[in-house]
């Protein structure tokens, strides 16, 4: 069974050095909510203060059961988010995982 999903992975900064937080205000403007897509690849945004982050992610899971499929969504977005973390030099911590199954949401059309 294959099924499609959202995520967004939201956490906090930790330990952020002078050069690290310089070098994130310099690509604010790329890392912001109005640049942000759900892609494979993910998208890195986070707050202008420099607080928390985000990682939006468009995710491909195969599994045997709705249940499994979701339980390997939430474990493949932690890594993810954890990988993207390590890849940008950055410390920080998973507060929550958001998961939309996309194919899930039904979609209603108005009727003029």
């Amino acid at each position: 069974m294959s099924r499609t999903y959202r995520v967004t992975v939201r956490g906090r900064f930790e330990n952020l050095t002078a050069p690290q937080r310089e070098r994130l205000l310099d690509e604010q403007e790329a890392h912001d909510v109005f640049a942000s897509r759900f892609t494979p690849e993910g998208t890195f945004l986070y707050t202008p203060q420099l607080i928390g982050y985000q990682f939006r992610y468009l995710l491909h899971v195969e599994e045997d059961s709705p249940e499994d499929a979701d339980l390997a969504a939430q474990l493949e977005a932690q890594e993810l988010a954890e990988a993207g973390m390590r890849a940008r030099g950055l410390q920080g911590r998973i507060v929550k995982i958001s998961l939309t199954c996309l194919d899930d949401v039904k979609i209603r059309k108005s009727r003029r």
